[in-house]
């Protein structure tokens, strides 16, 4: 079964590729995760605790009407939401990509721009012009959640929820970015000794943790819940077999969901990975993990990086914070985050400050 998909601009060739992936879906493959959800919970000793105060402070913002940006036919496209994107830095160059919607549709329509910036002006009101690279191209598309390979920085993950039969599907694509410009998608795909590869029905918040292991977030549609997992890859396959359910980042009693948001590494051998817990009134808390090389969690921390604040913003979502960038910039780690599915915010913080706050786990 051929995923990639080279010709992005020949509607027909999408149709047939997406009825590919839709006839590639493995619903059973659900049950052996629950299963494997259901192991792991007996497991689950860690408890984390939901302060009030972050760990690290609001640097700068982005609204939908500082966003400019322009279609590649040249015409405007005027945003309503300028939300959730990734951040990537090198030396004192800033890429932003960030999940806009035009001023006609809503959260579920969205695209992906690429903006850029230096460093310094990464402060306060931020202003960007913005280049579309993954466009919605079906009716029934939503293109959402961008994130930088860590190993990588030409390769974005970004999400793309199908919305085209009464159950939707949702999977995760790998792209290569040069130029501003995207030259094909290759979804994320699975295998088994079973099934042989395939796909499963709903794994958004999947990206790469290193060069070798992938954190992925199957969502089990029938009860209303995801978790996170963690399986060797190689490239865009992820071994379905070894895939394993991490007890320490389940959903508590208390908590409706758990999902990674993006990884950065730190040394040869360590990463950290920012993750998010949603509380059952459906409020965003953000926690940091460290993973070694071999994809074995090393850590997490008990009290939130980032907590959502009153007064900061008031959207579509309120008290909805979701990160999808992180990047160290003068041993500051820098945070992409959006707000209430609505806007960008730009966190700062000390990572000595968050690694200090981890709660080691024995091996």
């Amino acid at each position: 079964m051929n995923f990639v998909l080279d010709e992005l601009e020949d509607i027909q060739k999408v149709e047939n590729y997406f009825d590919r992936l839709f006839s590639s879906v493995i619903v059973e493959a659900d049950e052996i995760l629950y299963e494997k959800y259901l192991k792991a919970r007996s497991k689950s000793g860690f408890t984390r605790r939901k302060s009030g105060k972050s760990l690290v402070r609001i640097r700068g913002y982005i609204i939908p009407s500082d966003v400019a940006v322009v279609s590649t036919t040249g015409i405007p496209m005027v945003p309503r939401i300028a939300s959730n994107p990734a951040i990537q830095i090198h030396d004192d160059n800033v890429h932003i990509y960030l999940r806009l919607a035009s001023i006609g549709s809503v959260f579920s329509r969205t695209f992906i721009a690429v903006a850029e910036s230096k460093i310094e002006n990464l402060r306060g009101r931020i202003k960007v012009e913005a280049h579309p690279i993954l466009y919605g191209i079906m009716p029934y598309e939503c293109v959402e959640d961008p994130r930088v390979d860590p190993e990588d920085p030409g390769v974005l993950y970004h999400v793309r929820a199908l919305y085209r039969t009464r159950k939707s599907r949702v999977f995760t694509f790998q792209s290569h970015v040069k130029n501003r410009e995207v030259d094909k998608l290759e979804v994320i795909s699975f295998y088994s000794k079973e099934w042989g590869v395939f796909l499963l029905q709903d794994y958004r918040d999947t990206f790469p943790i290193n060069r070798d292991y992938m954190m992925i977030r199957p969502f089990f549609k029938d009860r209303n819940f995801g978790v996170m997992a963690v399986g060797p890859r190689d490239g865009a396959k992820v071994n379905f077999d070894e895939m394993d359910v991490i007890p320490e980042l389940l959903p508590s009693k208390d908590e409706y969901k758990t999902g990674g948001n993006a990884s950065l590494k730190l040394s040869a051998s360590e990463y950290l990975v920012l993750y998010h817990v949603v509380d059952n009134h459906g409020v965003y808390y953000t926690y940091a993990a460290l993973f070694d090389n071999s994809g074995e969690l090393l850590a997490s921390t008990e009290t939130p990086v980032i907590a959502p604040k009153v007064g900061v913003y008031s959207g579509g979502r309120p008290s909805t914070v979701f990160v999808c960038g992180l990047a160290l910039y003068d041993d500051k780690l820098l945070i992409s985050a959006g707000r209430d599915d609505e806007i960008t915010l730009i966190y700062e913080g000390e990572l000595e400050e968050i690694m200090e706050k981890m709660k080691f786990f024995e091996g």
